[in-house]
């Protein structure tokens, strides 16, 4: 079989996520627009709020790109289960437009300043339009579901799994916040790997379970699904915090070291303080405290990590989630094409550089 390159395919499941996202959530909307969504107004919608405060910093983020891999994932897992890609893509949009809305909540809280190589949302929108954007699409989405042709045991099964997801990466995120604002002052390698599932797992396991309830899948299979995708995503989630150390800025497409910056507890700070003399523990807590822009310290903080031997420990633990991950695939799916197309977005997500 030839070898799958996965970014060509990336670009393609992209393609059909984009186009069925314009049908879903136009990029602009008139007062008609808004009575198909809403209903009848008690008294008269003004649409350019909506325009100017919700649908142009969305396809802002949006038209910047990204690797649309949860989506991708969608549409891969439905294929793998014996579906078409273009019948669950307006689906797929669901777990895209959520993980976008996040995205532009996520930069307000961790106070970014780049996101996808441009300013983040509410630099340039406002932190008031860039909050509420977020809030807007992790509902607005599920519209999707009332306009498709869905039975309703599968309807209530995906908005099911969509509030355990929501729960979860508020979860996870009120960790994360907690951790890097040094409310909690011991956390260990299990409670990283907790939060990250739940603030990378979750919407991972939604993009799967998607494909898996329309698929009519067998609930033990879609239970080791749902497993590989959130032990897929921690190795994500992973390899994304080593390129925040190690990458190289114009790739990543964010700020290296800002994970330093916003104070974050990664496996490898964790790893790190745990590791270190005791002084250089408490040197790299400082720093990781200060929440700091300067340059210097970024990189003091960054050799500390490094001395301590803490990013290859980083990558043997992706690298044990990305085997496990393969192992769930392969006891859980038939051999096809589809289910090799999902053995190496699964390698891609840990060897890429962006």
């Amino acid at each position: 079989m030839p070898e799958i390159d996965i970014p060509s395919e990336l670009s393609r499941y992209s393609k059909l996520v984009e186009a069925a996202a314009e049908r879903y959530i136009p990029r602009r909307i008139d007062e008609e627009g808004l009575k198909k969504i809403l209903g009848e107004p008690a008294y008269r919608y003004e649409a350019e709020s909506v325009n100017k405060g919700v649908l142009q910093p969305f396809w802002d983020l949006m038209d910047r790109g990204g690797k649309r891999w949860r989506p991708a994932l969608t549409m891969m897992m439905y294929e793998a289960l014996g579906g078409e890609a273009e019948e669950i893509a307006p689906l797929a949009v669901i777990p895209e437009a959520i993980h976008n809305g996040t995205l532009a909540v996520d930069d307000v809280e961790d106070e970014s300043d780049f996101r996808r190589g441009k300013p983040c949302i509410h630099k340039i929108y406002g932190v008031d339009i860039a909050i509420n954007m977020g809030n807007t699409m992790y509902f607005l989405p599920l519209l999707i579901l009332n306009q498709l042709e869905i039975p309703e045991g599968k309807k209530l099964a995906i908005l099911e799994d969509y509030v355990r997801t929501m729960t979860e990466l508020s979860i996870g995120q009120a960790m994360d916040i907690a951790w890097h604002r040094g409310m909690v002052e011991k956390i260990d390698e299990e409670q990283y790997l907790q939060m990250t599932l739940f603030k990378a797992g979750a919407l991972a396991r939604f993009a799967t379970n998607i494909a898996s309830i329309l698929a009519g899948t067998h609930p033990e299979v879609r239970l080791r699904l749902e497993r590989y995708a959130e032990v897929m995503a921690v190795g994500f989630q992973i390899q994304d915090d080593i390129l925040n150390i190690v990458g190289e800025e114009e790739k990543y497409g964010k700020e290296i070291g800002g994970d330093i910056k916003e104070g974050k507890r990664t496996l490898m700070v964790i790893h790190a303080l745990k590791n270190l003399p005791p002084a250089e523990a408490q040197r790299l807590k400082e720093i990781l405290n200060m929440r700091t822009n300067n340059p210097e310290l970024i990189r003091e903080a960054i050799e500390l990590i490094k001395k301590a031997g803490s990013v290859e420990y980083a990558r043997k633990v992706c690298r044990q989630h990305i085997e496990r991950a393969l192992k769930l695939l392969d006891e859980s799916l038939e051999e096809s094409h589809a289910k090799e197309k999902l053995k190496a977005l699964t390698e891609f997500l840990i060897k890429r550089e962006y």
